[in-house]
């Protein structure tokens, strides 16, 4: 139920006067005011919903007050049409301008205009894409009302009743993105999409109108899974360890994509939606992954995955203890981006006890007495000229 509360002030020649004379009662009804262009005090606008009946009523809880209700005349803008005499409620089966006159003994104490509407409706209602890129889309709502008019007391001049109306956007399916407004800007989505204006006014209607559109931007990204267990991962989007480093890249983007790039730095490139690539070149290699929408001419860049290989090394032991304490149980040569690797182990006789072509894989010593035995090692980098040569002695010590 809304209420409205009236405060009238009775002007006289020396005096103002304030008295509160009751309130007017109007169910199933939104309550506004008018804006009359010329300098008169508003009146409310009662706007009933459409299912219901417009009955408005009269409470003051005082008796013996004498009430008179008129009608508004719109050909001659005058207020003094006699609609009802008596009784505290009115029912009303035609919109437009009222008027309520109550008395105490012959004196007004109230003078109040007011004006009912029920066909208030919201129509028309369209939902338009105005451009499109590869960035964003522009759309722009429309809708129309049916006209509603009130007149000013004064001069009689025909004013529209506004209806306060906003437009709220969405999408199907939902996205993080919303916008307020008639005309909107949504960043360029990757999927076809429908747009969703929906309109209401401040009467508490309600409708909406779609907007079909078909994605044409593409974002470029890529997940990696290194295929060597010795590589270490400084952060998600970086590698680093010792040649060969083969990395399996699996394309994550986004949009309709009809052709991809990746550039592996200075290594390589290719063509393929998933290719994998072995990194063995020395140095810093940047990864890009650029994606193309062929249709509709959009492409994306993604950000770089930066993979390190470091210069080949090689290091030599003089010691080792294969005591089964897990430290230095091995001959194994220390070793960074090698492509080629030979050892020999001889002992002091010169007779050959050992020979690898893997540097992950070292002499244990089994089978063999503690002593001094010798060895040559002969390796090389990926880079041009990365040759190693290591000859020496290591002591191999059995015992606690």
């Amino acid at each position: 139920m809304t209420y409205v509360r009236f405060i009238i002030v009775l002007l006289f020649s020396f005096a103002c006067i304030e008295l509160t004379h009751g309130q007017i009662v109007a169910e199933n009804s939104v309550v506004v005011q008018t804006e009359y262009p010329t300098e008169v005090v508003n009146d409310p606008v009662f706007c009933f919903t459409t299912e219901g009946p417009m009955v408005v009523s009269y409470e003051n809880g005082t008796s013996g007050l004498s009430l008179t209700w008129y009608n508004h005349d719109m050909g001659d803008n005058s207020w003094n049409n006699v609609l009802q005499s008596g009784g505290e409620q009115l029912s009303l089966n035609d919109e437009g301008g009222y008027r309520l006159v109550v008395e105490d003994n012959g004196n007004v104490v109230l003078d109040q205009r007011f004006w009912v509407f029920n066909s208030q409706a919201i129509t028309d209602v369209e939902a338009e894409i105005v451009y499109d890129d590869c960035f964003g889309v522009d759309l722009l709502a429309s809708a129309d009302t049916v006209p509603l008019f009130y007149y000013d007391p004064v001069d009689g001049s025909q004013e529209p009743l506004d209806y306060g109306l906003s437009f709220a956007w969405t999408t199907e399916p939902d996205s993080d993105e919303q916008h307020n407004g008639r005309a909107v800007s949504f960043n360029a989505p990757y999927e076809d999409l429908t747009y969703v204006v929906t309109v209401t006014d401040r009467f508490g209607n309600d409708a909406e109108a779609q907007a079909d559109y078909q994605a044409i931007a593409v974002k470029a990204d890529f997940e990696t899974e290194s295929l060597k267990d010795t590589v270490l991962n400084e952060r998600h989007d970086e590698v680093r360890g010792s040649a060969p480093i083969e990395i399996k890249f699996t394309d994550t983007s986004l949009g309709k994509i009809t052709a991809w790039e990746w550039t592996f730095g200075n290594s390589g490139r290719s063509i393929e939606q998933n290719p994998r690539f072995v990194f063995s070149e020395a140095g810093q290699d940047s990864v890009y992954l650029k994606v193309v929408n062929r249709d509709s001419g959009c492409e994306d860049l993604s950000d770089p995955f930066v993979v390190n290989i470091w210069e080949s090394e090689l290091e030599v032991p003089n010691v080792f203890t294969p005591n089964g304490d897990g430290i230095n149980d091995e001959f194994r040569a220390a070793y960074k981006s090698l492509k080629k690797f030979e050892m020999v182990v001889f002992n002091r006789w010169g007779r050959k006890v050992y020979e690898s072509t893997d540097p992950a894989v070292g002499w244990d010593g089994d089978g063999h007495a503690p002593g001094v035995y010798f060895y040559y090692i002969y390796a090389e980098g990926y880079n041009d000229g990365e040759v190693h040569k290591k000859e020496g002695a290591v002591h191999l010590i059995k015992g606690k």
